[in-house]
């Protein structure tokens, strides 16, 4: 892969022409097949999201074959990405069967711990050519259900991105991910000062609960991936219900529900990267 169709300078280019590229988390062949028809209607750059749970789910081998997939049927650029990765040898594991990007998640940790344990990701990664992210500071954890949260402290930033060489930088300015109702009220101010600090691109995490206003706003100030994942949930269950409102309206064959999320999530997504500015930028 040459060096401007990585996901690092696609991402810097975002960064510096102030749009934003969606990472749209998947977690089976159909809603893939959904993120990616979205993308090649929109001739937008999309970043494919697999978390620890999807990994549980599907397992490696059946995501290497996602990847594998992906690479050959997509006309559009398009990388994977590891979600809220916890630990190195997750983080090898994917690289290992294509992943393009991957974040590393020690936010938990003291500031101290959290370089400790993202330094050894990035040597790995950089030396595979492979973009990474971290966050600092703690945000809902939407896949555990821990509604523990801590804003980030903005004088650790500055320490934190030079100490640990990170492409992209996800933090916590009062973004929720996973709120499956109503609206998070994300701190504009924290996010402007934070993004002043860190002079790389920034990651909002919990993109769907965010007021469209919030998200032009962020755009502007730093933000260039936006995280999405609710509203491919919500998309699916929207449309099973649409479909089939109690058991007696069950289809006989399930492909015709299939065929109707995979449409929906396209609709909401293609939405989403035209707000985002992506949209023709493939």
């Amino acid at each position: 892969m040459s060096n401007e169709n990585r996901i690092q300078e696609m991402i810097k280019r975002a960064y510096h022409e102030h749009w934003a590229i969606g990472q749209f988390n998947i977690s089976n062949l159909e809603t893939m097949m959904g993120v990616i028809s979205a993308a090649e209607e929109k001739r937008s750059p999309v970043l494919l999201g697999i978390s620890n749970g999807t990994i549980r789910h599907l397992g490696y081998s059946y995501i290497e074959g996602l990847v594998r997939t992906a690479e050959k049927v997509a006309d559009i650029p398009l990388w994977f990405h590891l979600d809220h990765g916890k630990d190195f040898e997750t983080v090898k594991n994917c690289v290992n069967i294509g992943f393009k990007s991957v974040m590393i998640d020690t936010s938990t940790l003291p500031l101290k711990e959290n370089i400790e344990q993202v330094i050894p990701v990035v040597h790995f990664c950089k030396s595979h050519g492979i973009g990474v992210e971290a966050q600092i500071g703690v945000t809902w954890d939407e896949e555990t259900g821990d509604e523990s949260q801590e804003k980030t402290n903005p004088e650790e930033v500055k320490i934190f991105v030079e100490s640990t060489d990170i492409d992209y930088l996800a933090f916590s300015f009062g973004n929720t991910p996973g709120r499956l109702s109503g609206y998070s009220n994300p701190d504009i101010k924290l996010l402007k000062e934070i993004a002043d600090k860190s002079q790389v691109p920034i990651v909002m995490h919990g993109g769907t609960s965010v007021p469209d206003p919030d998200i032009m706003i962020s755009i502007s100030m730093g933000v260039s991936k936006i995280n999405i994942d609710t509203l491919l949930r919500r998309a699916i269950t929207d449309t099973f219900l649409s479909l089939y409102p109690n058991e007696a309206s069950a289809p006989g064959d399930p492909r015709i529900a299939f065929k109707a999320m995979r449409n929906e999530i396209a609709e909401r997504v293609g939405n989403r990267m035209e707000l985002f500015g992506s949209a023709g930028r493939a």
